[in-house]
C-alpha cells in the first residue's frame, strides 16, 4: 500500500465502471445517478440510495467516490460485523478484493489506500495517507478523546458514505454529519424506514426495488408458509381446567392481541409445530439433487426462549448454533466459524443477526417471535435473501422459505413482500414477450381498427394445514461544454504546480491520458446504451409490474385489450399477445414507436430522451384509464 497521499485520486483515476459487465446493473445505475447529482448544483448534500440486501451495497460503496469525491472518503458502519464485511471486500491486500474481482481495476497499484480507524492506535501520519477511512460509528462519539471528530479538521473528508442509513437519525450519526459540514454525504440502506417513524434526512437519488432484484436473480425469491391449526385453545391465569378460543378471549374482553401472540410465540406446542415444518422445508431442499448446505435460521424472543428452541431442534437430531449478545467473544467466533464451514443445520438467533450478517446458505426463516414493526421483520427476512451462486444450484435452491404460526399475526408485515413477489413474477414473464414486442416495434404496424405477565398455555387442536404464498444530442452537447470548462480548470491547476515548465498543450495531454477511457463524451455509445436500457427497464421492471399489482389485474386473462385507450389506439394487439401483462407492454412500446415515428433500431440519442419523457405521460394515462375502467372490464 502506497504511503504517498494522492489528493485527487478519485478525480483522476481510471476505473472501469460504465460498460463493465462484471458489475451489477443497479450498481452502475446508482453510480451514474450519484455522479450526476453531486456534479450538479445539488440542493441537499445528503443523497439517499436504496439497494435491497444482496444486490451489492458494498460494491456500490467501492465505486461511488470515483468522479465524485475531491478528497478523502469516510465510510461509517453501525456495527463491527458490517465494518468487517466492508473491510474484507475492499482490502487492497486481498487478491480478490472487489475492485480486482469485478475488473474495476486491473492491478493492485491502481487501488486506493485504505485504513481502518482504531482510535489513538491510528497515528495521524497514517490517517493523512488514506484515501478511504473505514470505522464503526462508535469511534465518532465526541465524548471520547480518541474520537475521529476530535482528531481531524472539519474539511478532512470530502465525502462520507453511511452504510445502513436508517440508523443515521441517531445522535452520533447526526453529530458526525454536522461536524463534517461541507462533505458530500451518501446514505445507503436496504430498509429506508425506522421503527420510531423518523425520516432519513436525504434526497432519494436512486432506489432499486426488491421485485427487480428477485426477477434478475440478484437475491432469492420468497415463499411464505403459514401454519394454520384447525382450532387453537388457550388457558388464562394458570387455570388449565378451562380453555378459550381466540374469538372468546376477544369477545369477553379477557386478553388482547399482544398477549395472545406472545402466548403463541412462547408455547412449546406451537414451537414444536414450527420446528417440524421448518425441518420439512429443509429436508425438501436437501433432496432436490444439488449439494447446497441449506440451513434454518430461527428467531427467538429471548436467550431463555432461544435455548428452548435449540432443545427442540436437537431433539430431532439437528446440530444447532445459538447466537446472542451474552456469548463470550471466543465462543461467538467459534460458532460463526461453524456456520461458515457448514457444521450446523440450524442457527437460532436472539437479536444478533438482524443486519450485516450474510451467509447465502441460510434458506429457511423460522419465526418464533411476534414482530411488531416492519424494520426488524424485514431485517430478519433479509438474512435468507442472499443469492446462492454455486454452479450446481437449482431454481428451488434460490427460493427462501418463511414459516410462522398464523396466530403470531404477521400477515400485515408480509404484505410488502407479497407485492414485491407479484411484481417480480410479472417482470420475469415479460421477458418472454421480448421477441414479439421487439419484432412489432421494428416492423410497420397495420391497424385493424413491558412487565412480565403470566401467559396462557396454547393448544393446537385437530388437524392443521400450511398455506404457502409465492410471493447523441442535447445531453452530449451539455456534457461537452462541462468537460471543456473542467479541462481548462485542470490545465490551470497543473500549471500552478509546474509553472513555466509546461505548456497548455502538454498539460492537456497529461490530463487526457489520466482521464477515464469511459468518459461519456468519448463513449457516446455507452451513454446511448444506458438510455436504451433505462427505457426497457422502466417498461418491463417498473411500469407494467406496478400497474398489474396495483389494479389486481389477472396476468392470464386478456381483458385489457378492451381498455378504451388500448382499443382505440392499438386494436390489432390481440394478433400478437393475449395476456394482460403482455398487452400492457406491447401497447406502451407501440405508442413509443408511433410517437417517435421510426423503428426502434433507428432511434437516435435525442429520440431516446424523447421516449423517456413520453413514458411518463403514457404511465399517467394508463393509471387514469385503469382506475376508471378496470373493474368493469373484470366483470365481462
Amino acid at each position: 500500500m502506497s504511503l504517498e497521499y494522492m489528493e485527487n485520486y478519485f478525480k483522476y483515476s481510471k476505473p472501469n465502471i460504465l460498460g463493465n459487465e462484471e458489475l451489477r446493473y443497479p450498481q452502475v445505475e446508482a453510480y451514474i445517478e450519484i455522479k450526476e447529482y453531486f456534479n450538479s448544483e445539488y440542493d441537499n448534500r445528503n443523497a439517499l440510495v436504496v439497494l435491497p440486501t444482496g444486490v451489492g451495497k458494498t460494491g456500490f460503496m467501492a465505486i461511488a467516490p470515483f468522479g465524485v469525491s475531491g478528497g478523502r472518503v469516510l465510510i461509517v458502519t453501525p456495527y463491527a460485523a458490517i465494518k468487517n464485511t466492508v473491510i474484507d471486500a475492499l482490502n487492497p491486500d486481498i487478491y480478490n478484493n472487489f475492485w480486482l474481482k469485478r475488473n474495476v481495476f486491473s492491478s493492485r497499484k491502481f487501488l486506493p489506500t485504505i485504513i481502518e480507524y482504531n482510535g489513538q492506535d491510528t497515528p495521524m501520519e497514517v490517517l493523512n495517507k488514506a484515501n478511504i477511512v473505514i470505522l464503526n460509528i462508535h469511534k465518532l462519539q465526541s465524548r471520547l478523546d480518541s474520537s475521529l471528530i476530535n482528531r481531524v479538521s472539519k474539511d478532512f473528508f470530502d465525502m462520507i458514505i453511511i452504510d445502513e442509513a436508517h440508523h443515521s437519525t441517531a445522535d452520533t450519526w447526526v453529530e458526525c454529519v454536522n461536524y463534517f459540514d461541507k462533505s458530500k454525504v451518501l446514505k445507503l440502506t436496504g430498509t429506508p424506514f425506522r421503527t420510531d417513524k423518523k425520516e432519513i434526512n436525504g434526497k432519494l437519488i436512486y432506489k432499486y426495488p426488491l421485485s427487480r432484484a428477485m426477477a434478475n436473480g440478484y437475491v432469492k425469491s420468497l415463499r411464505n408458509n403459514i401454519f394454520i391449526p384447525d382450532e387453537l385453545r388457550l388457558t388464562i391465569d394458570k387455570n388449565t381446567d378451562k380453555t378459550y378460543s381466540i374469538q372468546e378471549l376477544y369477545a369477553l374482553n379477557l386478553k388482547d392481541m399482544e398477549w395472545i401472540t406472545r402466548s403463541v410465540a412462547l408455547s412449546e406446542d406451537c414451537s414444536e409445530k414450527i420446528v417440524k415444518e421448518s425441518i420439512r422445508l429443509l429436508e425438501k431442499k436437501k433432496n432436490i439433487g444439488s449439494k447446497i448446505p441449506h440451513k434454518i435460521i430461527a428467531v427467538a424472543c429471548s436467550i431463555y426462549h432461544g435455548e428452548e428452541i435449540l432443545k427442540l431442534y436437537e431433539k430431532h437430531g439437528y446440530s444447532v448454533a445459538l447466537i446472542h449478545s451474552n456469548l463470550e467473544e471466543r465462543k461467538k467466533e467459534r460458532l460463526f466459524d461453524e456456520i461458515k464451514n457448514n457444521l450446523v443445520d440450524v442457527v437460532v438467533n436472539v437479536a444478533m443477526l438482524g443486519e450485516g450478517y450474510d451467509h447465502p446458505y441460510l434458506s429457511i426463516a423460522a419465526i418464533f417471535r411476534p414482530f411488531r414493526n416492519e424494520l426488524p421483520y424485514a431485517q430478519f427476512i433479509g438474512r435468507i435473501l442472499r443469492f446462492i451462486e454455486d454452479d450446481d444450484a437449482q431454481v428451488e435452491d434460490n427460493i427462501g422459505e418463511v414459516i410462522a404460526h398464523k396466530n403470531l399475526e404477521l400477515e400485515h408485515l408480509w404484505e410488502k413482500y407479497k407485492v414485491e413477489i407479484q411484481e417480480s413474477e410479472i417482470i420475469k414473464r415479460l421477458k418472454d414477450y421480448d421477441d414479439i414486442i421487439n419484432k412489432e416495434l421494428d416492423s410497420k404496424s397495420t391497424s385493424v381498427d413491558s412487565e412480565e405477565e403470566e401467559l396462557g398455555k396454547v393448544i393446537n387442536i385437530g388437524a392443521y394445514r400450511v398455506e404457502s404464498e409465492e410471493y447523441l444530442s442535447t445531453e452530449l452537447f451539455e456534457l461537452s461544454k462541462k468537460k471543456d470548462a473542467e479541462l481548462k480548470q485542470k490545465i490551470r491547476d497543473l500549471k500552478k504546480i509546474f509553472g513555466d515548465n509546461i505548456t497548455d498543450e502538454q498539460a492537456k495531454l497529461i490530463i487526457q491520458q489520466a482521464e477515464s477511457d469511459e468518459d461519456e463524451t468519448k463513449r457516446p455509445d455507452l451513454l446511448y446504451s444506458k438510455k436504451k436500457k433505462n427505457i426497457d427497464a422502466r417498461i418491463k421492471e417498473d411500469i407494467v409490474p406496478r400497474l398489474m399489482v396495483q389494479y389486481d389485474i389477472d396476468k392470464d386473462k386478456n381483458y385489457l385489450k378492451d381498455l378504451s385507450i388500448i382499443k382505440t389506439k392499438c386494436n390489432y394487439i390481440a394478433k400478437y399477445v393475449n395476456k394482460n401483462d403482455g398487452i400492457l407492454a406491447f401497447y406502451i412500446n407501440d405508442c413509443l414507436k408511433k410517437a417517435i415515428g421510426k423503428e426502434r433500431k433507428k432511434w437516435t440519442d435525442e429520440d431516446l430522451d424523447k421516449g423517456l419523457n413520453i413514458l411518463d405521460d403514457l404511465e399517467k394515462q394508463l393509471d387514469y384509464s385503469l382506475e376508471n375502467q378496470v373493474d368493469n372490464l373484470k366483470k365481462r
